[in-house]
């Protein structure tokens, strides 16, 4: 699988550059806040007075965001938020992973709460069944099945599996074990009938043996890799929902006893 991936470097830079790009713009919150913080650093600005005062609100909530990874909408909330980070009653890492949820200062219902936990439920679901599917594929072999066997054929090496000795480990066979036994043993055995076709020589029988490991390959490949990204992204889900409703909860609370006093 590593050498795939070593083989396959320039794909692999591209998946990484997209990530960096999609990374920034989720750290900017889009490309449009992008552009203004460009427009910003280049001193353009409007020069109506309302819309330049909206404009620093508006440019010291992103801020706020951006720096603090929390979603908020009114810069009053950001203050109070602000203090609370200041005065160590609320903590910066009970906000990771929060943001893309929405603002934090607005519980989220209970529907919506029912259908993100089911979101994030289904995509480790997703990352078990390919895990499910790609743990019988053996990298590197073509399988085949006879009765209650199962065999399992490289360009040099072969192996025999029984479906009534599952936990026995399987032997590996060489070419050399072939030559010398297949003319001392039954020809209707299952060693002898993997041994004829492991010694088949013919170009296209060679070369559909070539296809056939590759498409395996490329198929455990393709599994793995659906495999954690799935749970990845389950897990993150999952962690990142319960953080935003514990956070929010933090924060209304907080955001309550200050405006009791």
């Amino acid at each position: 699988m590593f050498a795939a991936l070593i083989e396959k470097k320039e794909t692999i830079i591209d998946i990484l550059c997209i990530g960096l790009f999609l990374f920034v713009m989720s750290r900017a919150y889009g490309i449009a806040n992008l552009l203004r913080f460009l427009f910003r650093y280049l001193n353009i600005g409007y020069s109506d007075k309302k819309l330049k005062s909206l404009d620093e609100k508006w440019f010291d909530i992103q801020l706020f965001k951006i720096i603090n990874r929390i979603n908020v909408t009114k810069i009053e909330d950001a203050r109070i938020i602000q203090k609370g980070l200041n005065d160590g009653i609320l903590k910066t890492s009970s906000f990771y992973f929060t943001s893309s949820w929405g603002e934090i200062t607005t519980p989220m219902s209970l529907p919506r709460k029912i259908c993100a936990f089911m979101m994030g439920l289904t995509l480790i679901i997703l990352g078990s069944v390919a895990w499910y599917a790609q743990e019988p594929i053996i990298e590197g072999y073509a399988k085949f099945n006879y009765k209650e066997f199962s065999y399992y054929i490289s360009k040099d090496r072969f192996f025999i599996t029984n479906e009534h000795s599952k936990n026995v480990p399987p032997m590996i066979h060489s070419k050399e074990d072939c030559r010398n036994t297949l003319n001392l043993i039954d020809k209707t055995s299952i060693f002898a009938i993997v041994c004829t076709k492991f010694l088949d020589e013919s170009e296209s029988y060679q070369w559909w043996l070539a296809d056939e490991i590759s498409s395996i390959n490329e198929t455990k490949y393709s599994l793995t890799i659906l495999m954690y990204v799935y749970l990845i992204l389950g897990a993150t889900w999952l962690l990142s929902l319960l953080q935003f409703i514990q956070a929010g909860k933090k924060v209304r609370e907080y955001k309550s006893s200050i405006e009791n006093i």
